[in-house]
Parts: C-alpha cells; sequence; structure tokens
C-alpha cells in the first residue's frame, strides 16, 4: 500500500465534513480563532467555502451582528482564550445553531469549565448540536510540506493520523529531541494502526546537524522569494496585492517552486508563450458556431490560467530586481565556496558605490560572515571581510557577537562543535563535491550547491550499508507495529513507503529544495516541514 494522499488532500478530507455538517442546512457561517485560520487559509479559497454553503467567515475577534435563524460552525483551538471567547458568544445570543470543532482533543478540565459556563447561560446548551475533537494541529503549505507552529508533538501526530500510515520513529539518542520522541511514541502506544497502513519513517534531527542551510543564500525560485519578499501561509505581499502560492491552485508555483530561479524564469515564460499561443487558436475559433461555443467554454479556464502566470511574472521580476541590486547570486556563489573550503577573498565581493544599496545587504554580509565562523573558516580571511563589511545594526552586531562567542566556547571544548552532534559525525564523514567555477548570475543560480547534511544522512541510513553499524549506536528506532523499540538494519529503505523528515527548531525552503531533489533520486515520497518555517534572518534574529 503506498502513500498516496499529500497534506493538502488530507487536510481536505479532514476539513470538509466539518464544514458540511448537515445536508439539510441550505447555508451556514464560519467562526475559527487565528489559530485555525491558518490550517484554512491554506486549504480553502472563499469560492470553495461558497460551494459549501459557507455565505459568511469570521475570526473570533471580529465585530459579529446578531444572525437569528443561522447555524454556526466554529473551527478552534482548544485553549482557554478560544473557549472563553465562544462562550461570550452564547452570552450574546448570535446564532441559533452551532457546532463545534476543537482542531485537537480537549483537556477535561477546559471541557469541563465549558460545560459549567455555557450552563449558566439560558438556552445554550440546546443550540449546540454536536462538539468534535479532531487531529488537525498542522499547516499543509504544499503536498508535502508542512508548519506545526510549535506544536511538535500533536502536530506529527496529526499528521500519522491524516495520512493514515504506520510510523517509525527515528532519534538521536541523548540529544535535545528525544524529549519530543518519546512524548509522541507514548501518544502512538495508545493508538492501534492498521495493518494494512504504509509504513511511514519519521526522522527527528537535531537542527545542530546543520545550521549552514538556514543561513546560507540559495538559488531556488521558493527559497529566494521567502528570503525577499517573506512567505507567509502560501501569501506573499508585493506592493498593495497579495499573491495566493497555494499549491492546488497555482500549478506553476508548484512545478517553478523548488526550480533554480533562471530555471523557474525560464518555465513562467514558457506558461506565458503557451498561453499566447492557446488565446491565438481560441480567437480563430469564431468562424463555426459549434467552435464558438467551445471557446466560450475555455474563456474562465484562461483567465485564471492568465492570472496565474500574470503573478509569477509580477513576482519573478520584483525579485531579479532584489537580487541583481544586493548582489545575491555573488553572495550564494561566496557561500556555496566558504561550504566547500575553497579560497575566497574580499576582491570576490561586488561593493557598491552607492551606501543605500550597500546598507541593505547588511543581512546578507551578516549570513556570510556567520557562514565563515559556524565552517571554522580562515579567520585572516573572516576578519578583512569583518572590516570590509562593518555591520552597523546593533541587532545584527549582537547576533555576530553571539556566533563569536560560541565559536570559541566551542573551540575550548574538544568534545563539541558550534553545530556538529553525533549526527554530524556521521554526516562529516561524506566526501564534499567537487570544486565549482561560476562565471556569471545565470550559470551561478544553475549550480547545485554542495549536500546539505540531512540529505547526506538520509543516505548513510537508507543507501550505505557500511554505515549501519555505525548508526545503531547512534539511533533510537520505535515502531508502532510492536509498539517497541527494534533494531536499525539495512534494507529498511525497501519496508518503507515514505520519509517524513521533521526539524523541532527551524525548517527552510531551501532544505525544502533539497529533500524534493534527494526524493526523485530514491523514488520515494519525503515530507519536510519544522516547527516554523524561516527565512533566514527570521531564524537569525534568535540569537541577539
Amino acid at each position: 500500500m503506498q502513500i498516496t494522499t499529500s497534506l493538502i488532500q488530507a487536510q481536505r478530507d479532514a476539513l470538509t465534513p466539518i464544514l458540511k455538517p448537515d445536508i439539510r442546512i441550505p447555508w451556514k457561517i464560519l467562526c475559527y480563532d487565528s489559530y485555525c485560520e491558518k490550517r484554512l487559509s491554506t486549504i480553502y479559497r472563499v469560492g470553495d467555502l461558497r460551494e459549501m454553503c459557507i455565505t459568511l467567515h469570521f475570526n473570533l475577534d471580529q465585530n459579529r451582528e446578531r444572525l437569528h435563524g443561522v447555524t454556526a460552525i466554529y473551527f478552534i483551538q482548544p485553549i482557554q482564550a478560544s473557549i472563553e471567547k465562544l462562550v461570550e458568544d452564547f452570552n450574546r445570543d448570535l446564532y441559533s445553531e452551532v457546532y463545534i470543532n476543537f482542531s485537537s482533543p480537549v483537556e477535561n478540565t477546559l471541557l469541563e469549565q465549558m460545560a459549567k459556563e455555557l450552563s449558566k447561560i439560558s438556552g445554550a446548551v440546546q443550540k449546540i448540536q454536536k462538539v468534535y475533537e479532531h487531529n488537525l494541529d498542522f499547516v499543509a503549505l504544499n503536498h508535502n510540506f508542512f508548519n506545526l507552529e510549535n506544536q511538535v508533538v500533536t502536530g506529527l501526530f496529526s499528521i500519522i493520523m491524516a495520512l493514515k500510515v504506520q510510523p517509525l520513529i527515528l532519534f538521536q539518542k541523548n540529544s535535545k529531541i528525544e524529549q519530543i520522541a518519546k512524548e509522541l511514541i507514548e501518544k502512538l502506544k495508545l493508538f492501534e494502526f492498521n495493518s494494512d497502513y504504509p509504513l511511514l519513517a519519521i526522522i527527528l534531527p537535531d537542527r545542530d546537524i546543520d545550521l549552514n542551510t538556514l543561513i546560507m543564500h540559495s538559488n531556488t525560485y521558493g527559497a529566494l522569494l521567502h528570503d525577499t519578499l517573506n512567505i507567509k501561509y502560501n501569501k506573499v505581499k508585493l506592493e498593495d496585492q497579495v499573491y495566493d502560492l497555494s499549491p492546488q491552485y497555482d500549478n506553476l508555483w508548484l512545478q517553478a517552486c523548488n526550480m533554480a530561479l533562471p530555471d523557474a524564469i525560464d518555465k513562467i515564460d514558457n506558461e506565458l508563450n503557451d498561453w499566447n499561443t492557446q488565446y491565438q487558436q481560441v480567437s480563430q475559433q469564431n468562424q463555426e458556431i459549434s467552435s464558438a461555443l467551445n471557446a466560450i467554454d475555455l474563456v474562465p479556464q484562461m483567465n485564471q490560467q492568465k492570472k496565474m502566470v500574470d503573478s509569477h511574472i509580477n513576482l519573478a521580476k520584483q525579485l531579479t530586481q532584489i537580487a541583481k541590486q544586493k548582489s545575491l547570486d555573488k553572495f550564494y556563489q561566496l557561500g556555496q565556496s566558504i561550504l566547500q573550503n575553497d579560497t575566497v577573498s574580499i576582491n570576490d565581493y561586488p561593493q557598491s558605490e552607492d551606501n543605500q544599496i550597500e546598507q541593505s545587504k547588511e543581512i546578507d554580509k551578516l549570513r556570510l560572515l556567520i557562514l565563515m565562523l559556524l565552517n571554522n573558516y580562515n579567520q585572516q580571511e573572516f576578519k578583512k571581510f569583518e572590516q570590509l563589511f562593518q555591520i552597523k545594526s546593533e541587532k545584527y552586531q549582537n547576533i555576530l557577537s553571539n556566533f563569536k562567542q560560541r565559536v570559541a566556547s566551542n573551540q575550548n571544548n574538544k568534545q563539541q562543535s558550534v553545530y556538529k552532534s553525533l549526527f554530524a559525525a556521521i554526516t562529516s564523514k561524506m566526501p564534499n563535491s567537487g570544486k565549482v567555477i561560476l562565471k556569471n548570475v545565470q550559470n551561478l543560480f544553475l549550480q547545485r550547491g554542495k549536500k546539505s547534511s540531512i540529505v547526506q544522512m538520509l543516505e548513510n541510513l537508507f543507501l550505505n550499508e557500511l554505515k549501519i553499524d555505525e548508526l545503531q549506536s547512534i539511533l533510537t528506532m520505535y515502531d508502532s507495529r510492536v509498539k517497541n523499540i527494534s533494531r536499525l538494519e539495512f534494507g529498511l529503505l525497501s519496508t518503507i513507503k515514505g520519509i517524513l523528515v521533521c526539524f523541532t527548531e527551524g525548517a527552510c525552503y531551501n532544505e525544502y529544495a533539497e529533500l524534493s531533489d534527494f526524493a526523485k533520486s530514491i523514488n520515494k515520497v519525503i515530507i519536510y516541514g519544522g516547527n516554523k518555517i524561516y527565512n533566514a534572518e527570521e531564524f537569525l534574529v534568535q540569537f541577539q
């Protein structure tokens, strides 16, 4: 049995019964808190809600008028604040019938408190048609990309339930991830899995195995967009326009997200040419009545297609302008050279004579300096770059100082490194890719970088028989089929139907692109995400 359901489809399958609780209800309204709004926003558009007879939808924080004779569906997180707002709605007598849906199981104390408060309100209990508890504590950003929003244990459990899989949990012994893994395992032990469900290997690596990937500059369309324009729950704001990049509606984003920027731009250009060709063909079909009617049927689809292409033309245009102004291609080249321990010099950096442009590059300069620190790059060259860059932002100075202290501290401790753990000790034994000569912007952004630590780790785990003995002393594997710890054996790749990688201290589009490529090479489903999806600046500000 294969893993055939995507995260988006799994969310839809779970959410649709919530939004359509009774076919006899002609129309209804939807109320949600901010937590659940994010889950809805990446799955549905307003038109989808209308098709389910939801004519109005509100955040609980919005001012709402009394609507008697109306059925309300609530979708909220089971926390004190949201339950208090729910009770207040009953107190104001806003709706005639109510269906209550919690995103995850409710603690008994909260449920009892809610019941107690509602019992004090005349007619409140009679309005409640049903109360449901779900397992929907994850945001599906793509078919195989998720954000847990710091609800790691309940989020992973929700994904396991939604995908209908039997999980194998792999984590590093004696690491900070171990407690999270144990909490998840205890939750899984209470559940009986269908033996026909496919096996999913869930890898919980320590973020310390690779800080590089979160900090370095990328060459892919999605990662560059997130770096420069900041993608929030599949939405990108450019001037006064908000672009929706939900892949179930935007096939171009689905295909181009993990492409190198030049390839993505070519893809967008080809889509535009295809649309123009189709438009010319449709325009010429007006001579016969049957052809004209067929052309009319194509108009809505073509309008939607043109809107999608225009969105990416605007985004790619803005992204290219920023990339050229900030020399992001050069930062990418320098970063790759540092990772591969190639020689870099201050002469490789294209300094602008415009102070304002140089000022806009401060975060990029900071990222390069930290990359040098993390990879123990030549101290003399580091000092030359630090002097050249002259970081002025106090916030960025504090971050750089913090990393310097961490490096100095770990250099005095022979048993640790600034970002390497036991996992990293294995991945670091993989050979580096060959040296690269990058000459211009296009070639630079097309060039593949060095394999990330997580890809190297997966190669060792699933493809390298010689590493199994080493891995057995480092990794713990919980098998839900026997509800116990099992021995790690070579050949696991042929047994499992998919892999899920979850970083509990931050994930990124850069890593998502790398794992998507690796998935193609082993012909397996790889699902990826973390407690948060960061761009480099969001990640680094935590180190102030």
